[in-house]
């Protein structure tokens, strides 16, 4: 049976107009995306990709560090 983890995903606006979106709880896993969408699925996929590279090299997988009561303070919608 696949097991199945949840990573919390942080969203900043770039000055140069586009997003850039990372997954802190996974070193060096950050990535672009002209809208926000398209970062959020060029996230999805970096996720993935470092989650596999880690299993190849036998790294244990990261453990979110973010509770859910901390991340429901840093949620925001910008009006």
């Amino acid at each position: 049976m696949k097991s199945y983890r949840q990573y919390y995903i942080a969203y900043e606006k770039d000055p140069k107009r586009g997003y850039i979106a990372s997954a802190p709880a996974i070193a060096g896993c950050v990535v672009y995306g002209k809208t926000l969408k398209e970062a959020y699925l060029n996230i999805k996929i970096a996720i993935r990709e470092c989650l596999k590279v880690r299993e190849e090299f036998k790294k244990p997988l990261p453990r979110e560090t973010i509770s859910p009561t901390q991340a429901q303070r840093f949620s925001f919608v910008q009006l």
